[in-house]
């Protein structure tokens, strides 16, 4: 007994994975992610803890993106943040990166304001903000904080920004501060699964809450003073304040993607929205059939009303036929004890338009084969 118990202690220690550096993005890596707006679920939070199983498959394809890391050299503002190791570039401006073995940290953003005032800024971060950590385990704890300064000329912001600003015709300058003070603990481990993802993957969880407050200074000929505005006045005064976001970020040490992020609401008890890896079901299972002769065919391919399954060189066994959508879901499934050949066919009437993936499975759960079915509509 007391053999046995050492071993579960050894087993549950050594089950949860270390998410290294081998992981951090690199010049000509491409992060392609889907965004589920609304996304409803029950096992989306849940207490800190060991092995435990995070079922994210129902997430919606609402809307993508992309990530694509670049040489810093690409960039118009490259000069101004040396030692940048990566570049990205978004709708409105750049962002650069430096890497190192232990930590990924954003050195500051070029371009269009990130409030929308329609000018254009040049932020560094002070000091960088380390966005991922390498080794990554159960428990780690990090505390930082930085800040970010903004400054604006007047004559470059919309008058009803600033109109409420108290003195506005003897300032020159407008002064944004906004400080980040963030706490990072990696409080569960187990395994994830997300759309398109045929099997669950082990993961390390990390708590992110974020405090973000903002303040603004003003200058005039007597220097840079504090402006005591209410939060939520108008104009400026809307963007001041502290807000507190908490997200939790699922890590795996052979994907390079947070695998998904999940924003919670101010009450924590639901999520706002959750950003998960787009998997390419095109890609990330390819045609392919098992070992040996036996084998699975579809016809027509492309279909409109109806697809016939041609079976062939199956030994005598139970097999179940599935039908995937795009993202990995079943959308139909039919079982049968088969020897030798079977050919099955399917009404398609009930299925929209677009391309699907077919699997034959055996009792014992081996793959026969997997292929791509496209479906066509008049």
């Amino acid at each position: 007994m007391l053999l046995a118990a050492l071993s579960l202690m050894w087993f549950n220690a050594t089950a949860q994975i270390t998410v290294t550096a081998a992981t951090f993005p690199a010049v000509g890596d491409t992060f392609r992610y889907a965004i589920d707006l609304a996304p409803a679920g029950t096992n989306f939070i849940t207490p800190p803890g060991e092995n435990q199983s995070w079922d994210f498959s129902d997430l919606q394809f609402e809307q993508t993106l992309e990530t694509v890391y670049l040489p810093p050299g690409e960039g118009a503002s490259n000069a101004s943040f040396p030692g940048a190791e990566l570049l990205v570039k978004g709708i409105t401006g750049e962002s650069y990166f430096n890497v190192t073995n232990n930590k990924v940290e954003l050195l500051g953003y070029a371009g269009g304001d990130p409030a929308n005032f329609g000018v254009n800024v040049l932020a560094r971060f002070v000091p960088s903000i380390i966005e991922r950590r390498s080794p990554l385990n159960f428990f780690d704890v990090n505390q930082q904080t930085t800040n970010l300064s903004l400054p604006f000329s007047t004559d470059a912001l919309p008058d009803s920004l600033v109109a409420n600003i108290p003195g506005i015709d003897l300032i020159d300058s407008i002064r944004v501060r906004i400080n980040f003070q963030r706490l990072e603990v990696v409080d569960g481990w187990g395994e994830l699964k997300i759309p398109g993802m045929p099997m669950p993957t082990p993961v390390l969880r990390e708590k992110r809450t974020q405090y973000t407050t903002t303040n603004l200074d003003v200058h005039s000929f007597i220097g840079w003073i504090p402006v005591p505005l209410d939060p939520g006045t108008g104009g400026l005064a809307n963007f001041l304040g502290t807000d507190t976001t908490v997200t939790y970020r699922f890590y795996s040490n052979i994907h390079k993607e947070e695998l998904a992020i999940l924003t919670l609401n101010n009450e924590q008890n639901a999520v706002d929205q959750a950003v998960f890896k787009n998997i390419d079901m095109l890609t990330s299972m390819p045609d392919f059939d098992a070992p040996g002769a036996a084998s699975i065919q579809a016809f027509p391919n492309p279909a409109i009303q109806w697809v016939r399954f041609d079976c062939s060189n199956l030994p005598a066994d139970d097999y179940t036929l599935k039908i995937f959508n795009i993202v990995g879901k079943v959308v139909w499934k039919e079982s049968h004890y088969i020897a030798g050949k079977r050919s099955i066919k399917v009404d398609l009437e009930e299925f929209k338009k677009g391309t699907y993936l077919y699997s034959l499975v055996n009792g014992d759960g081996t793959i026969i084969g997997t292929k791509r079915l496209v479906i066509v509509k008049p």
